[in-house]
């Protein structure tokens, strides 16, 4: 039984019933069904009507700078082609993407006139096929123009018009547009009748878009490649934009390298004028200081210098020795005496003096066998005489001789000094100037060698890139089809489920008894849950086997469990109440009555005394509890009347609507009749009013011995359920059980799958198949 299921343990814990989680929602499989029906429809429409976008791609190789290939030219740096290094390479991806280099593209390719097939949905852009070319001559405002569009119409074969106008215009003849003269071609052999739509853009807008569909990669560990991508919807076009590209890269390169490299050569050949110049001017200044100081060769006049001066100063020193010889001889030429010879004097005096020498030795070897008287000594006197003047006139020239010969000497030595003490200062500028000369000689040479090395760089032209793979198209990689796909039919079926999960967040009624359990202490019990009925007025029939009574069979069974442990002699009673009005309060005492009255006497009460609603069950006057209350009668049996549904369920209608219903309740005769009623009935069900509106029913809660709270499935709010908690516990009832009622079949612990009883099928009625859908 249900009632053990719900009692058997004292607290309550939350789980998680997966599978009745995810049976809620695939309840609702035509929504699920349907959303994905949609969605893979405006999926495939999309699909259909958009155009493809094709993913091209060309790879290229840099060359690495290492300088010139040439020996010669190996330490001009600056000239070099190549990137070194990650910063270099990774300014070489926006290099190639330039807004110069996509503008020579778009010039070369005529990017800037483009012309579509209209269609239906779709308009398809024409390249090769186009039937008609066209070309801007001049545009009025250039700074204003962006982009225009227009509809060509063909009239005739030779002629066309713009759409909106009546003005024609030859094919092959510039025209005045709006925003400019243009020129549109048609292609020989070609026949236009159909329409074609054409589209104009500036330079700038053509760089634009080519900048938004162009992207550069550098591919990891291979070197100096790059990859250059672009997506479109012609492959054709593509790869005609990217191998211009590549070559408009390439020229650019080339052409940086060679303005590089003229730019060093009219550096050089500034510089080789200036040198020349200045050449010139130092080898006229060198000229002129020579001149000017008489130098032939500075090193060798100064070693001559040296040199002189040196051999005058011998000179002066053997010249003077010989003068005070000359004088040393002179002097002693003076008496009669011996002279020194071989002295180094001249010939003639040595000749004299040898002479002299010999005739004085003769004279005094003859004196001394003769007188001074002796004609032979007188003659030798004579000859001495002679002799001596001979020689002094000789010595006399000599030393007249030597004392020129020194003064000679001085003087040459005086200038040989001179020279000396000259020949540093002449050096020091002679050096200076010598050596401004060399610099400007080595550079000069420097530079014509250099230029030589740069007109061999102007000659020898190498690319900055090599094109590895020219342009060729890897696939479509717009509309990706099956991530558009897969993504309907995810959004398809999430698209509900989100709808139904925040449905069921946002929706605060009572559904099914799970959620009075999870609201409820873990005391409380669900007796019963009762289907919804269609039909009015709807009571439990004998020989009934519908789930409808089946389940009050289920909350019966289930109220005599709850009654055991106070089954005492006399009848027991049973309060019946709710929460608010319209919960179907009325319904579950009269058929748990009619239930409970099969094999047993039952009293059902109408203690509804502001609302009363038996009648609408029971046909009879309404004439009962409150008139019985107020009357001087000790018992109610003549108030009491059968209900003609079934012989063993009596009715007591709640009698008049009375202006004090608390005090009705509250009066002793009351208990009293109730006492009475036990000993008469089995079963006594009150049929009370809704405790969250009125206070009636309190007075009626000590009487019972069991309290049935109604819960309406999808209508009552689970506020109310921790309001009927409060009651509970407020009012201290311990034997309180909840009827769930008017519960959809997919509501209950079995879903639509099973029933109540076992012969429901004989009752129950297949659902339309339109309310599938709700």
């Amino acid at each position: 039984m249900e009632l053990l299921e719900n009692s058997t343990s004292q607290k309550r814990t939350k789980t998680v019933n997966i599978k009745k989680e995810i049976g809620k929602y695939l309840k609702k499989w035509p929504w699920f069904l349907l959303s994905l029906a949609l969605f893979y429809g405006g999926a495939k429409i999309y699909l259909k009507y958009t155009q493809s976008q094709y993913s091209s791609k060309t790879s290229l190789k840099l060359r690495e700078s290492k300088g010139n290939g040439s020996a010669a030219l190996s330490d001009l740096k600056n000239l070099g082609m190549g990137v070194s290094g990650d910063n270099e390479l990774q300014g070489e991806t926006t290099i190639i993407v330039s807004k110069p280099i996509l503008e020579s593209v778009a010039k070369n390719l005529n990017l800037g006139v483009s012309f579509f097939s209209l269609g239906k949905i779709i308009e398809v852009e024409l390249y090769k096929d186009s039937p008609l070319t066209g070309k801007i001559i001049k545009v009025d405002q250039p700074d204003q123009f962006s982009s225009a569009t227009y509809t060509i119409i063909p009239v005739g074969k030779n002629s066309y018009k713009l759409e909106g106008s009546s003005t024609q215009y030859r094919f092959g003849r510039p025209a005045q547009f709006p925003f400019g003269i243009v020129q549109i071609d048609a292609q020989p052999g070609v026949n236009l009748a159909d329409p074609i739509k054409v589209v104009f853009r500036s330079m700038k807008n053509a760089v634009a878009n080519l900048e938004s569909r162009i992207s550069v990669s550098l591919p990891e560990n291979k070197g100096l490649l790059m990859d250059v991508t672009m997506v479109g919807p012609i492959p054709k076009k593509s790869e005609d934009i990217l191998n211009e590209l590549a070559k408009e890269y390439i020229i650019d390169g080339v052409n940086d390298k060679n303005q590089e490299a003229q730019n060093t050569q009219d550096f050089i050949n500034e510089r080789l004028e200036v040198i020349t110049n200045d050449l010139s001017g130092i080898e006229g200044e060198k000229e002129r200081f020579k001149q000017t100081n008489q130098i032939t060769n500075l090193e060798a006049q100064g070693g001559m210098a040296v040199t002189k001066a040196e051999e005058n100063t011998k000179i002066i020193l053997t010249q003077k020795m010989q003068l005070d010889l000359v004088n040393s001889v002179l002097a002693a030429s003076a008496g009669e005496q011996l002279l020194p010879s071989g002295m180094g004097l001249t010939s003639g005096a040595e000749n004299n003096i040898t002479e002299y020498n010999a005739l004085l030795l003769t004279r005094n070897r003859v004196l001394k066998q003769a007188t001074g008287e002796n004609p032979a000594v007188i003659e030798m006197n004579k000859q001495i005489s002679v002799i001596k003047n001979l020689l002094r006139k000789n010595l006399i020239e000599s030393r007249e001789n030597l004392q020129l010969q020194i003064a000679q000497a001085n003087a040459q030595l005086n200038l040989a000094k001179g020279n000396i003490s000259k020949f540093p200062t002449q050096e020091k500028m002679f050096r200076s100037i010598d050596r401004q000369q060399t610099l400007k000689e080595q550079l000069y040479l420097y530079l014509l060698q250099k230029r030589e090395e740069n007109a061999i760089t102007l000659a020898v032209t190498a690319p900055k890139a090599k094109v590895i793979n020219p342009a060729y198209t890897t696939g479509i990689v717009q509309p990706n089809i099956n991530r558009i796909m897969n993504g309907a039919l995810t959004a398809g079926f999430l698209l509900p489920l989100i709808f139904f999960i925040l449905w069921n967040s946002l929706d605060t009624k009572v559904h099914t008894k799970e959620h009075i359990l999870a609201l409820m202490p873990s005391s409380a019990s669900v007796i019963a849950e009762v289907p919804e009925k269609h039909e009015e007025n709807e009571i439990v029939h004998p020989n009934d086997f519908s789930t409808f009574a089946e389940s009050f069979r289920i909350l019966s069974s289930n109220l005599k469990y709850l009654l055991k442990a106070k089954k005492t002699a006399q009848g027991d009673v049973i309060l019946v109440t709710s929460s608010i009005k319209g919960e179907g309060k009325t319904t579950i005492s009269i058929n748990t009555a009619l239930t409970l009255a099969g094999k047993n006497k039952v009293l059902i009460i109408g203690a509804d005394i502001r609302n009363p609603q038996l009648h609408r069950f029971v046909k009879g006057k309404n004439i009962g509890l409150t008139d019985y209350l107020v009357s001087d009668q000790t018992v109610p049996d003549s108030y009491i009347i059968n209900s003609r549904v079934n012989e063993n369920l009596d009715v007591l209608f709640s009698g008049q609507i009375a202006p004090n219903p608390n005090d009705l309740l509250d009066m002793p005769k009351f208990a009293d009749m109730i006492t009475y009623l036990k000993t008469k009935y089995d079963y006594i069900v009150l049929d009370s009013a809704p405790v969250m509106l009125v206070s009636d029913t309190l007075q009626l809660v000590d009487k019972a011995d069991v309290l049935i709270y109604v819960v309406r499935s999808e209508f009552t709010e689970k506020g109310m359920i921790d309001f009927a908690a409060g009651f509970q516990i407020e009012n201290q009832i311990e034997n309180m059980a909840f009827v769930l009622n008017s519960v959809k079949p997919e509501n209950t612990k079995y879903g639509k799958k099973y029933g109540y009883g076992y012969y429901s099928y004989t009752h129950d009625e297949k659902p339309k198949w339109w309310k599938k859908f709700i």
